[in-house]
């Protein structure tokens, strides 16, 4: 399955957008108002339906999460290595 890549246009500063998608409270705004876990890298934000783990957070500039439960076509791929 290939990657699949979401770009929006938002009205709002990196910054902000950033602080929305690195935050627990940011997502209970924005997605799932139930969201709970730990936003910072290496840890899993539960949105009930999935489980997403936060893998890359650079401010201002890139969150990057790999969906570890929830529906099969969301599911982390693993290399032929591991």
């Amino acid at each position: 399955m290939a990657d699949i890549l979401h770009r929006v246009g938002i009205n709002a500063s990196a910054k902000k957008v950033f602080e929305t998608l690195s935050t627990i409270e940011g997502h209970r705004h924005w997605w799932v108002a139930n969201a709970k876990g730990n936003a910072k890298r290496g840890g899993v934000i539960d949105f009930g339906f999935t489980d997403m783990k936060v893998v890359e957070c650079k401010p201002n500039t890139l969150v990057k999460w790999v969906c570890v439960r929830g529906p099969k076509e969301w599911m982390k791929r693993r290399s032929p290595s591991g």
